[in-house]
C-alpha cells in the first residue's frame, strides 16, 4: 500500500514544493517502517520526477551537475525549495507590472 503510494506520488497542481516533500517524507517514513530500504539515488529520482514542467530546465541542469546518489535529502529539496521562492518572486513581479500597466492605460484613456 504504501509502496503504491510512493510510486504514483506526484505534485498537486498549485501545491507547494515545501508541502509536496513533507508528503513524500511521510510516505517514506511509512516506508521505512515497514522494514523497506529505498536508495537515496530513488528518493532524489522521485523528487525530480514530480516536479512540475515548468521545471523541466532545472531539473536537467541539476541531474547533470550533482551525484544523486551521495546527495542528502536536506540538500536535494533545498535546490527546489529555493527555485520556487525565485518563480513566485518573478510572478508577484509580473502581476505588479501588469497591474500598473492596465492602471496607466485607464489614466490615460481618461
Amino acid at each position: 500500500m504504501m509502496r503504491t503510494q510512493y510510486e504514483t506520488f506526484k505534485i498537486e497542481e498549485g501545491e507547494s514544493i515545501q508541502f509536496m516533500i513533507a508528503h513524500l517524507q511521510f510516505i517514506l517514513n511509512k516506508i521505512r517502517t515497514l522494514g523497506i530500504v529505498m536508495s537515496q539515488y530513488d528518493v532524489n529520482d522521485k523528487i525530480l520526477k514530480t516536479l512540475p514542467l515548468k521545471w523541466r530546465s532545472q531539473v536537467n541542469a541539476f541531474r547533470t551537475s550533482n551525484d544523486l546518489e551521495a546527495m542528502p535529502l536536506e540538500e536535494m529539496v533545498g535546490n527546489p525549495i529555493v527555485y520556487e521562492r525565485v518563480l513566485q518572486g518573478d510572478d508577484n513581479e509580473v502581476k505588479r507590472k501588469t497591474k500598473n500597466l492596465k492602471t496607466f492605460h485607464k489614466k490615460k484613456k481618461i
